[in-house]
């Protein structure tokens, strides 16, 4: 895995194989892997680079695994 802090979400995909739709969907559904919007307005609803940090996406998973156990 690469040594990156931050990924975006085709990133994401190509290394966890959740798809960039379903990212997205899990983004406007409020709900997922948590994330952050980096350049965006204050205020805006658009526009940004939406970014996830590794260990975040590490521990979610981590923890659902942990659950379904």
């Amino acid at each position: 895995m690469s040594n990156k802090k931050f990924l975006r979400p085709k990133e994401v995909e190509e290394i966890y194989s959740i798809k960039v739709s379903t990212l997205a969907k899990q983004r406007r559904g409020r709900y997922g892997l948590p994330f952050v919007v980096v350049g965006r307005k204050k205020n805006a609803q658009r526009g940004g680079v939406i970014l996830y940090n590794v260990d975040d996406i590490n521990d979610r998973l981590n923890d659902q695994r942990r659950s379904t156990l």
